[in-house]
Order: structure tokens, then sequence, then C-alpha cells
């Protein structure tokens, strides 16, 4: 058609908004069309594997592994378009908006056809989509993540686009648009979606969509022009002429969304094999198999490869869990779906802060069930993957040895005067006897460190202190440790570690002490051991139990707590691993590397020759007064004494476990207002059996009462007619066996007749 392209121009430029000012829905002025944004299908041949839209297939991946097997396919469905809105965390309040935000939502919320989900991801893959000066800002604050809110549509609903249901999210917690660094949508945003972020926001796509901001223009132009030509055949040919050009753009906009929905079906069905591949799996086996039925698969203590761990398949038989392990993929459970999870996409779980709380022997040989809590710490824990799973081999590995090896060899020992007696020769060939001599090594440091006379409570006890020597002779202990156990069932609820001078340590072990400072008299050696354990002994025991540099040692304590109920536990009834307890054999749990007990050994003497332990300027009176001091000591786990919770005190001071441990063994699992995340897994021939599924979950999560349903995953429906069926069935219970499999028959059917129904668009 033959008109002036200045007429478009000028129209298009009459829509645009002057200036830059934040807009509403409701006033916003830019022209309609769809969001501008770049085309990321015009650089990549699949744009739904590029990183702007990782957390979106993330979210269809989870929802994909949570519904029921009837309505999987539902989580990629190319109808249901997926959209992510990144934001910038130095415009969040932490407290009030990030932690509520990233707490509601540990892996994804899916309520009824809704599902959403926030998470934790890193800068960097992202920083060729953000702005300049967003870059600048966060590099500035030495902020290296972002907080991601990732949704699909609801179908059905005009009014509830992937976007709108971001922006309800964001809404709930008071984030404004002006946090929004960068937004991505499967399909490009459509032109009511594109209102709901400022202009200047960069926006990314997957595939074309909708009408664009010039065909509508041009469309309206044409409009124009197609009305003008035949008014003067009156107002019906002014409509048909009209109505002409709208079907014209209709088509158009038609075959482009056709074209979008059938790219998707591609670029969905490569994601979703990648992820099954990539997320699918544990990524190694824990708490699985025996060391006399597997050979070696690269776990324990090594670390591995993010790649080399996704590939790898936790598979177990139901009576030998090594056959066909490597054909057979087990399904994800809820610490290996996190896990497997890229980088630092986990939604703010502090790995570091991991420890064994739950353990289980179902008694029917398929191995067994554990969870572990962690912290809930977004953009300040660890959230790196690959420190969870060094967390979980190093738990799983030292739970073997100490069923292994016999209790009375559980004890390090670093003393210059003995290095015969370092550490039993099989423990020391294990991580778990590693982790005992650098506790021990590390504690001989924290106590140079809290009495240097330099610190405050080395001021203190400098000044009090007597004579010219002085011994601190210090034992690691397990404290008596709080647990309770339903059958099976292990809960560790507090497992504290102790500190003792080596004078009480031998008293509790009938042995006496030498004097360590012969030349001086008792009272002086009373009153300085007095001293420390009044001013020093506090300090040292809360380090040991809260410092980061102590967590590998109360992550093989709590194995060992562990380890000591299974010894119990396998007195009395058969367990699967009861074969393995004082056998003897660590082959399957040897350290890898070059580390030998020695190595610790020479460091610690090398620290006390060159006086890291030896205090030598404390001055009294203007004179100089040398103290020579020495630090023995050790680690002792050889007797773990548990203390175990009656039932009705576990059921009023822990109300609630119970339900959250068995929900992690699938997915993560958290209770409102609670700063704790557990993730757990099922025996490997629960979870290839799918046992823990969504709907047995709801199920029972029903029958726990009022108390624990804000923390139960969604019902879908599916869900509901399996909960309705024995219902269903008592009328007619007493009808014939023809009759009845009839029903069964077309309640079986149900699910095809309801999936062969057309769904529309978005």
């Amino acid at each position: 058609m033959n008109r002036p392209r200045w007429l478009a121009a000028l129209l298009l430029a009459l829509l645009v908004p002057l200036g830059s000012a934040t807009p509403g829905v409701a006033d916003d002025k830019r022209p309609p069309g769809a969001a501008k944004g770049r085309d990321l299908s015009m650089q990549e041949e699949n744009p739904l594997l590029t990183s702007p839209f990782e957390p979106i297939e993330k979210l269809r991946y989870d929802l994909w592994r949570e519904l029921p097997k009837a309505d999987k396919n539902e989580a990629w469905n190319p109808y249901r378009n997926g959209a992510a809105v990144y934001l910038d965390p130095t415009m969040l309040d932490y407290d009030h908006q990030v932690m509520p935000l990233l707490k509601e939502t540990t892996t994804f919320s899916h309520t009824g056809r809704q599902a959403w989900a926030a998470s934790v991801v890193r800068v960097d893959p992202l920083r060729e989509y953000l702005k300049r000066a967003a870059v600048q800002r966060l590099d500035d604050a030495k902020w290296g993540e972002l907080v991601v809110v990732s949704a699909l549509n609801i179908q059905k609903s005009k009014q509830r686009h992937s976007e709108d249901v971001i922006q309800k999210v964001l809404d709930k917690y008071g984030i404004g648009d002006e946090a929004e660094l960068l937004g991505s949508s499967e399909r490009q945003n459509c032109s009511r979606c594109a209102r709901l972020y400022r202009p200047d926001t960069p926006l990314v796509f997957g595939h074309p969509y909708d009408i664009s901001v010039q065909e509508w223009v041009d469309r309206e132009v044409e409009i124009a022009w197609a009305r003008n030509k035949v008014a003067h055949l009156g107002p019906e040919a002014e409509r048909r002429a009209e109505k002409g050009v709208r079907e014209k753009y209709q088509e158009r906009v038609k075959r482009r969304n056709a074209t979008a929905k059938d790219k998707l079906v591609t670029d969905l069905g490569e994601v979703r094999r990648g992820l099954e591949a990539r997320y699918g799996h544990e990524p190694s086996p824990a708490f699985s198999v025996g060391p006399e039925e597997c050979p070696d698969q690269g776990t324990g203590t090594q670390s591995m490869g993010l790649q080399q761990t996704l590939v790898l398949t936790a598979a177990a038989k139901a009576a030998n869990p090594c056959d066909d392990a490597e054909d057979t993929p087990r399904a994800a459970t809820g610490l290996g779906s996190v896990l497997a999870a890229p980088g630092t996409g986990t939604g703010g779980i502090d790995f570091s802060s991991m420890e064994l709380r739950y353990l289980s022997d179902p008694g029917d040989g398929s191995g067994l069930q554990y969870s572990f809590s962690a912290d809930f710490k977004p953009l300040k824990g660890d959230a790196r993957t690959a420190t969870g799973r060094a967390a979980l081999s190093q738990s799983s590995d030292a739970f073997f040895v100490w069923l292994s090896l016999a209790p009375q060899n559980f004890w390090v020992n670093l003393n210059p005067d003995e290095p015969e007696r370092i550490v039993d020769d099989r423990l020391g060939r294990t991580d778990a006897g590693r982790v005992l001599l650098e506790a021990d090594l590390r504690m001989k440091k924290t106590v140079g460190e809290l009495i240097h006379p330099h610190s405050k409570p080395g001021r203190k006890f400098w000044n009090r202190v007597r004579g010219d020597c002085m011994s601190f002779r210090n034992w690691i202990l397990p404290a008596p440790a709080s647990v309770h156990q339903d059958g099976d069932r292990l809960y560790i609820l507090d497992a504290p570690l102790d500190v003792k001078m080596e004078t009480q340590y031998l008293k509790d072990n009938g042995a006496s002490s030498a004097a360590s400072c012969p030349e001086q008299d008792k009272a002086t050696e009373d009153h300085n051991e007095a001293l420390f354990r009044d001013l020093i002994l506090p300090r040292l025991k809360k380090a040991i139990n809260t410092a980061p540099e102590y967590a590998e040692l109360r992550r093989v304590h709590l194995a060992r707590v562990a380890a000591e109920w299974y010894r119990e536990l396998s007195r009395t009834k058969d367990t699967t691993y009861g074969d393995l307890i004082d056998s003897g054999d660590i082959d399957s749990w040897r350290r890898t590397g070059d580390w030998q007990p020695t190595d610790t050994f020479d460091r610690y003497v090398d620290s006390y020759t060159k006086g890291e332990f030896k205090v030598t300027d404390r001055t009294t009176e203007g004179d100089t007064t040398y103290v020579r001091s020495y630090v023995y000591g050790g680690v002792d786990l050889t007797r773990i004494p548990l203390k175990t919770v009656p039932d009705d005190r576990f059921t009023s001071d822990f109300a609630g476990l119970p339900q959250r441990v068995d929900r992690s063994l699938n997915a993560p699992s958290a209770a409102a207002g609670d700063e704790t995340v557990w993730l757990g897994s099922p025996t490997p021939r629960q979870a290839r059996a799918g046992v823990g599924a969504p709907a047995e979950r709801e199920a029972q999560g029903k029958q726990e009462g009022q108390a624990e349903q804000e923390a139960q995953e969604p019902v879908s429906s599916g869900t509901w007619a399996l909960w309705l069926l024995p219902a269903l069935l008592l009328a007619p219970i007493a009808l014939l066996w023809l009759r009845r499999r009839r029903l069964d028959a077309a309640r079986r059917a149900s699910h095809l007749r309801r999936n062969a129904v057309g769904r529309p668009r978005r």
C-alpha cells in the first residue's frame, strides 16, 4: 500500500513518552506492542540454554519432578511461558526482603497451576546482559551474586502471565522495580507485560512473540488510510476495511506465535534432556553401599568437578546395591537435587554448615535414609554445591569408618615427645583421622591466640598467672549427645563437644598425670590451671562448637554419634551394614592424596619449637620474665555418651521435626520462621521406587494436622483424586467383579481424556 512513511513515524513519536519516569501499568505512555529487548534466538540455536534462562528451566525441572506422574508433562508444556527477574541485592533489605523471599521457596512454590521460585545466582555469567553501571555498582559493593525470581504463567488466565506471577511476589515483599537489573522471558514479553518493567530495564527473550511496537503503529496507520479510502461508502464500509487490516496483522501474529511455540517444543525438549542428565541423579553415592559390595567410585574426600559429578549415577538394587548401577538411574532426592544445581543457584543454603541429624535403617536391606540440617544464609553463606558434596562425602565416609574400626582406636595425640603415638595406623589412613589431627592442631593454635598477651583474655590471663612454667594439656571429648529414637529412626538433636584439661581427662579415665612443670610447686600449678579453666577454656569450647574452622570436626563427630547408635541398633536387629561393624576393613574409605599423619605432627613440632605456643614477653615491674608454656593433648572419640530424649519431650520441644525430615527425603524442607533447611535422601530402593512421591507425601501431610500445613507442598488435582479414591470405592464395593473392573478402567482412562483436551495458548 502506498502511504507516507512519515505518518507512521509521526504517530510513533507522539506515542513515545518524554523523560524516563517510572511507569505504572495504568499511566504508562509507552506505545503498545511487545517489549523491546534482545532476541537471543538471533545469536543462539537454542536460546534457552543461555544463562538468563537457567533459573526458568530449573523451575520447570523442579515442577516436573514434583508433579504426579500423570501430570508431569505439564511442566514442559510449551504453552506455559517462563520468565525471570534478576534483582540488585544492594537495593534490597536483607532481613525483610531477601531472607523471607528466599525462605518461602527453598526450592519452588507450586500452588494449583502456579509455579515460581526464588534463588541466588552468580553475577559473572550475566555480566554481558546487564548495564555497565549496574555491574560497576555490584563490583564496588563486592556483591558476586544476585537474587532471581522465576515463574511460569497460569493457563486459562489472561491476567496471570508469568510476569504477573513475579510481580505479585515482588509486591508481597515490597520490592520496587528500581531493584530490577534484568528481565528474561522464553517468549517476547507481550504488550501488557512490557509495562511491568521500567523503560530502561534490559530485557532478553528466547523467541519473538505478539505484535511489535512498529507493527502496531503500521497497523493503526493502515487502518486510518483504509477507512479514509472508503469513507464515501459509509460507516459499514469503513468497519469492513478496518477489519481486513486487523485480520491481516492478526494472521501475521498468529504465525509468529505458532512459530515460537514450535521452536519452544524443540528447545524445551533439548533443555529437558540436558537437565535430566544434569540433575536427575545423586551427585555421588552416600550412606548407601558397603565396601565389600562395590568398587571405588571416586567418592570420599576427593574434589570432583561439577561436570564429573553430574554424570554419576547413584543406583542400587534391593538385594545388591551395585548390580547394574551404571545402567539404572536413581530418582533425584531432596539433597541430591540441590547438590546437582549449578554454581550457587540453590536459594541461599549455606552448605558449609551441613550436619548429619537424622539416620534410619528400615530393616529391609535397602540401605539407609538420612537427612542433614543446614543454615539458611542467602548471599552470606557458602552456596557452592561443591562444598555440599564434600560435606556429604565426608560424613558418609566417616560413618563407615566409625563402624569398621574398633572404638578404642578413635583418638589422636599431638605431643612432641610421643611421635609414635600420633594416631592409630588404620585411622590415620582415612579422612576422619586427618580431621581429628587437624582439629587437634587447630585447638593448639586457638589456645595460642586466646592466651596471646595482646588479646583481651590473654592480658587478663598473664596478669594473674604465677610461676615461670605453664602447661596446657587439653583434650577434645564428646559431651553427652541428646538423641531421640523412634524404632529404626535416630534424630540427633544436640551433639556438643567438650574440652577438658588433662588432669580431669585422666581422672575420668582412672589415671593420674605427671607434673608438667616438676620444679614448680603444686599450689602454683593448681592456681594456673584454675585460671586457665576460668578465662580460656569457655572461649575454647565455644570456638570448637561454633567456629567455621572446626566444622569438619563437628561433622565427623555427628557421624560418630550416628555410628554409635547404629552399633547399638545392630545388636538387637538385623541391619543393612551390621556386618561392617569392627570388621577393620577401611579400604573403600582410605584417604586419597599425599597427606600423612606425620605431616600434621611435623607442622605442630615446627610451630612448637619456633615458639608459636610459647609466650616470652611477660613483663613484671620492668623486668622481663620468660614463661615456658607447653600445649599438649589431643582428640578422643572413643566413648560417645548418648542421652535419650523421651517421647513426650520430643513431641513438645521438637514438634514437626519428623514431618520436616520426611519431606526432606524428596525436596528441601523448612518450617516457617525457621532458619534451618533440611536436606535428605531415602534409601536407594525407595528412591528407585519413588517412595515419598508428592501425592503420597501430601496424603501423609494431611494427617499431620494444621500445625504443619503451612510447610506442606500444594496439592495437585491428581493428588486430590488419589485422596478421594477410597471413599469413591465404598459404594460399588459390593458390585460384581466385572463392574468394578470397568470402573477402574474408566478411572485409569480419565487422565488420557484430560490430556486430550486442547490447551489454550498463553
